[in-house]
C-alpha cells in the first residue's frame, strides 16, 4: 500500500490524497533515494511548473505560465521551512531563488495555484516549500553522505553532506546541525582569441572566431562551488511550549556562467580580452519559531531576518564593438563607414559589468489553527515584513574616447558607461484566514481570505556616458512611492464520492504589487527612435500598476486496486488582469502593464505499484498562455508568454528487492520531457527591442543501481543525462549589452556519471 504523505505547509496535519487543490509532495527519503542536489533539478520534473535558470543559486520559479519577467516581485513564492525568501527586487537576471543543498530534508511542497490564504507572505502562481528535518530529542544520530562523479567535456565533481543530532536534554532540547560542500567542475571553454574577427553584414553577422588566433584558453570556466551550513535548535520549555531557533548560511561562487555562443554553437564562449565573468552568492538566515499548545489551539509564531547578496561580472567587449550597438561615435556618425577595431588607442577596448544585489528582510508571522477532529477546521494569523533590496550596476570601458555620449552626442570624456543605484523598499501587512466546515460525510465546503496591505517605494539614479541624459546629467527619479490595498479571496467545494475518491472545485484570487521604473529621455538622436515606438504621448511611464489573477480549478485525486494506483489530475483557467511585462526599448529594460493574459492547462500525476517491487511513476503539465500585452509592446510575436512550455512532464520506474541479511537492491530510470517555449533574443533585425524565439523541445534521461544495508551504509552508481543532450534552455540576458550578431545560450550538465556513498548512525 502506498505510504500517504503529509503536506506541512497547510499549516495543518492533512494528507495531499485529502487536501482539495493541486499538491505535488517529495518526500525526504525520495531525495535521498535520488541523489537530487538542488532544487532546480527537482522542479523540471515537476508538471506545471517551470524555470529559468543562469547558474547556481539563480534559478526563476514559474508555475502555471505565470512567468516573472516583468515586475519587481515574484510571481511564486519560496519558502525554507517557514520562512519567506524574496528575490532580489532589480537583478538583470530574474526573480532568482536560492539553491541550497537538499541534504537531510523532510521534504518539498509544491502548491499549485494562488496562495494567501494560508501563507501570510502571499503569491499568486503557487509556492514552493523546503522542509527541513527537525532535531529528534529521543536519541543521538549522525549520517555522511559522498557523491563522486566526472562530466563529459568536463571534470571532477564531488559532494560531501553530514548531519549530526545531538540531544543536550533527554527527551528535551536537542541540536541538528547539517553541513555540505559541493564542487561542480565546469563543461563550458572560455577562449580569449587575437585578434579577433570583427563583425560582418553590417553586425548582422559573427566574424569566423573559430579560426582565429588563440591567446589564452580556459577550460571548464563554469566551475562552481558552494557550502551550506545548517543548525536548528529544539527546546520542548514545557508540554506546551516548543522553542525552535535556526541558523542558516549558504556561498557559492561559480567561475564563469553556464551559457555557449550560439554562433558557431559548440560549448564555448570566445572573447576579444580575457575577461572572466564570475558570480558569487551569500544569504545568512536567523530564525526563531515558538509554538505554543492550547486546549484547543495551536499557536505559532515565526521570526526571521535574512541578508543576501549577488554579484556577478560580464563582459561587453564584444557586443560593444558591433556597430548595432549604437554605442561608438562611428556606429552613429557613419554606420556604413570603416568601424573602429577592438584594440589600440583607436580601439573600442575591453568593456566590463559589475552587477551588485544587496537584498535583506523581516519578517513576522503569527498563526492560530484549530485542533481536534471536529467539522470545522481553521486557521487564521497575520503576517508583516521589511523588505530592502538594490540593484547596482557598474559599467567600465577603456577607451571611452571612441563612444559616444547621450546627453552631448559627442565622444565621452568617462570611463563610467552605465553606472546605477536603484532602491527598493517595501513593507507589507496581511491578516489571513482559511476554514473549512464538513456540511457530512461527503461534502465540504472551504473559505479563506487575505487581507493585505503594500507599502513600496523605489527611486533611480544612472549616471555614465550610456545614461540615459549622458555622463553630465544623473537620471533620477527621485522618491517614487505606491501604496496598495486589498482582499484576495479563495473559495472551494469538495465532493468525496468514496473514501478513495475525490473531486473538487476552487476559485482564488492572488496578486502582487507594482513599482517603478528608472528615467528615461524621450528626445536625442538615440531616445527619439526608441520612443516612438511606444505609443506614449506624454513620456515614459515612471510606475506601473499591481496586477492580479483569478484562477478556477477542477480536480479529483482517486487510489484503486487497494492502494496501488494514484492518480491525481486538475484542470484550471487564469484570468490574469494587468500582467507587468517588461519590454526593452532601446534594448533598456522597462516595466509595463499590459492589458490580460488567460492560461489553461492541466496537470496529471500518476503512481502505480506494479507488483514485484516495480513502482512506475508518471506526470504531464499541459499550459497554453495567450497574452494581449496592448499598445504600448514591441516583441514580437506580441502574444507569447516566455518561458512557458506548452507540455512538460516526467515518467520514472524505480526497483526494489529484499535480498538476504538485511540488503535491499534498488534500481531506477527516469525521463524528464520539455516542450518547445519562446525565449528573448537581440539578434539582428531585433537587436534594439528584442524578439521571441522558439528553443526545441528535450528530454533527459537519469539511471541508477545500488545496494543498501541494514547496517547503516548504502552505495549506487548513476548516470544522468544518459544521452548526452546539449539544451538550450534560454538565451541569457547580458547585462552589458545584447548582441546583434549572436546570442548566449544557457545549458545543461552533460553526461554525469559517478558514485554515491552514504552511512547512518
Amino acid at each position: 500500500m502506498m505510504q500517504e504523505v503529509l503536506v506541512s505547509a497547510q499549516k495543518q496535519t492533512l494528507t495531499a490524497q485529502r487536501k482539495s487543490e493541486s499538491i505535488e509532495m517529495v518526500g525526504g527519503a525520495l531525495l535521498e533515494q535520488n541523489a537530487i542536489p538542488d532544487i532546480t533539478t527537482l522542479i523540471q520534473s515537476i508538471a506545471g511548473v517551470s524555470l529559468k535558470t543562469e547558474g547556481t543559486g539563480q534559478t526563476e520559479i514559474e508555475m502555471r505560465g505565470m512567468t516573472s519577467s516583468g515586475g519587481s516581485s515574484p510571481t511564486s513564492g519560496f519558502y525554507l521551512d517557514d520562512i519567506p525568501l524574496t528575490p532580489p527586487a532589480g537583478a538583470q537576471n530574474g526573480k532568482v531563488v536560492i539553491s541550497p543543498a537538499l541534504y537531510d530534508m523532510a521534504g518539498v511542497d509544491v502548491l499549485r495555484g494562488p496562495q494567501g490564504t494560508s501563507y501570510g507572505a502571499g503569491a499568486m502562481g503557487g509556492s514552493v516549500k523546503l522542509i527541513t528535518a527537525a532535531p529528534d530529542t529521543s536519541g543521538f544520530s549522525a549520517s555522511l553522505q559522498s557523491i563522486l562523479s566526472g562530466t563529459d567535456g568536463g571534470g571532477f565533481n564531488h559532494t560531501n553532506n553530514a548531519m549530526l543530532n545531538i540531544p543536550l536534554v533527554p527527551d528535551s532540547m536537542a541540536l541538528r546541525i547539517v553541513a555540505s560542500e559541493a564542487y561542480t567542475s565546469g563543461w563550458i571553454d572560455r577562449i580569449v582569441a587575437n585578434p579577433f574577427p570583427v563583425v560582418g553584414n553590417n553586425g548582422a553577422t559573427r566574424g569566423d572566431v573559430q579560426s582565429a588566433p588563440v591567446a589564452a584558453s580556459h577550460p571548464h570556466s563554469n566551475a562552481a562551488q558552494q557550502y551550506n551550513l545548517r543548525m536548528n535548535l529544539l527546546w520542548k520549555a514545557t508540554p506546551q511550549l516548543t522553542i525552535a531557533p535556526g541558523l542558516y548560511y549558504f556561498t557559492s561562487k561559480q567561475d564563469g556562467i553556464s551559457a555557449y555562443d550560439s554562433t558557431p554553437a559548440t560549448q564555448t564562449h570566445y572573447q576579444p580580452f580575457d575577461i572572466a565573468e564570475p558570480m558569487t552568492d551569500r544569504i545568512t538566515i536567523g530564525t526563531l519559531a515558538l509554538r505554543y499548545a492550547f486546549d484547543t489551539v495551536d499557536l505559532t509564531s515565526t521570526t526571521s531576518y535574512w541578508k543576501r547578496r549577488s554579484v556577478q561580472v560580464q563582459d561587453g567587449s564584444e557586443d560593444f564593438n558591433n556597430p548595432q550597438s549604437g554605442a561608438t561615435l562611428a556606429s552613429n556618425n557613419n554606420p556604413a563607414g570603416p568601424q573602429p577595431g577592438y584594440y589600440g588607442p583607436g580601439g573600442t577596448g575591453a568593456v566590463v559589468g559589475t552587477e551588485d544585489d544587496p537584498t535583506r528582510q523581516l519578517s513576522e508571522e503569527l498563526r492560530l489553527a484549530s485542533k481536534g477532529a471536529g467539522p470545522l477546521q481553521w486557521v487564521a494569523g497575520a503576517y508583516a515584513s521589511d523588505y530592502w533590496s538594490t540593484w547596482n550596476f557598474s559599467g567600465i570601458t577603456a577607451n571611452p574616447s571612441v563612444y559616444m555620449d547621450l546627453g552631448t552626442n559627442q565622444a565621452a570624456t568617462t570611463n563610467q558607461w552605465f553606472i546605477a543605484d536603484s532602491p527598493t523598499h517595501m513593507t507589507q501587512f496581511a491578516l489571513f484566514g482559511n476554514a473549512s466546515y464538513e456540511l457530512n460525510e461527503r461534502w465540504k465546503i472551504e473559505a479563506g481570505a487575505r487581507l493585505y496591505r503594500y507599502d513600496y517605494a523605489f527611486s533611480s539614479t544612472i549616471t555614465g556616458w550610456g545614461s540615459g541624459l549622458g555622463a553630465a546629467t544623473p537620471s533620477a527619479t527621485g522618491a517614487l512611492r505606491q501604496i496598495d490595498v486589498g482582499v484576495n479571496p479563495k473559495l472551494g467545494l469538495s465532493y468525496e464520492i468514496d473514501n478513495d475518491l475525490m473531486v473538487y472545485a476552487n476559485v482564488s484570487r492572488g496578486s502582487r504589487p507594482g513599482g517603478g521604473n528608472a528615467l528615461y529621455p524621450t528626445t536625442g538622436a538615440f531616445w527619439s527612435g526608441a520612443y516612438a515606438p511606444f505609443n506614449y504621448s506624454s513620456g515614459w511611464p515612471t510606475s506601473y500598476k499591481p496586477d492580479h489573477v483569478w484562477s478556477y480549478e477542477v480536480g479529483e485525486k482517486a487510489r484503486f486496486f487497494e492502494h496501488r494506483l494514484t492518480v491525481n489530475a486538475s484542470a484550471y483557467y487564469e484570468n490574469w488582469k494587468n500582467p507587468q511585462l517588461l519590454g526593452y526599448p532601446g534594448d533598456w529594460a522597462f516595466n509595463i502593464n499590459g492589458k490580460k493574459a488567460t492560461i489553461e492547462g492541466a496537470d496529471v500525476n500518476l503512481k502505480a505499484v506494479l507488483g514485484g517491487g516495480f513502482v512506475l511513476g508518471a506526470a504531464l503539465g499541459y499550459t497554453h498562455a495567450d497574452v494581449s500585452p496592448g499598445e504600448h509592446w514591441e516583441i514580437s510575436p506580441a502574444n507569447v508568454m516566455p518561458d512557458v512550455p506548452l507540455f512538460n512532464g516526467n515518467v520514472s520506474l524505480s526497483y526494489q528487492k529484499h535480498l538476504a541479511d538485511g540488503y535491499v537492491f534498488t534500481a531506477g530510470v527516469d525521463n524528464t520531457y520539455v516542450d518547445a517555449r519562446y525565449s528573448l533574443s537581440f539578434v539582428y533585425p531585433y537587436q534594439s527591442t528584442g524578439h521571441y524565439v522558439k528553443l526545441p523541445a528535450y528530454n533527459l534521461t537519469n539511471m541508477r543501481v545500488g545496494l543498501e544495508s541494514s547496517r547503516g551504509w548504502g552505495v549506487s552508481a548513476f548516470v544522468n543525462n544518459l544521452g548526452n543532450k546539449h539544451v538550450a534552455l534560454e538565451n541569457m540576458f547580458q547585462e552589458t549589452e545584447p548582441s546583434a550578431a549572436f546570442s548566449r545560450v544557457m545549458t545543461n550538465q552533460p553526461l554525469t556519471a559517478g558514485v554515491n556513498l552514504s552511512y547512518k548512525m
